[in-house]
């Protein structure tokens, strides 16, 4: 019993994880492409910085309103969205 194989540790499911990860960040990447810069910094801020930017630091730094930069972060997923899935 101490030398049966741990399911965990299939080689096939680790390479199809490592290619799901791989295929995953190549889609993020592209999509990432596709917005603007400053929806691009609004994403990236919001969602995948160490620490998170509220709705008004970034409103400060881009001199409109906390809505608007709610409307700009949920049309940019919006887009991200549909280009990860195409």
């Amino acid at each position: 019993a101490h030398f049966l194989a741990a399911a965990a540790c299939d080689p096939a499911d680790l390479v199809a994880a490592e290619d799901y990860r791989a295929d995953s960040e190549g889609r993020l990447a592209e999509a990432f492409d596709i917005l603007d810069e400053r929806s691009r910094d609004i994403v990236e801020k919001r969602w995948l910085g160490e620490s998170k930017a509220t709705l008004h630091e970034l409103a400060a730094v881009y001199g409109v309103s906390a809505e608007r930069i709610r409307q700009l972060e949920k049309n940019a997923m919006k887009k991200l969205k549909k280009a990860i899935a195409a």
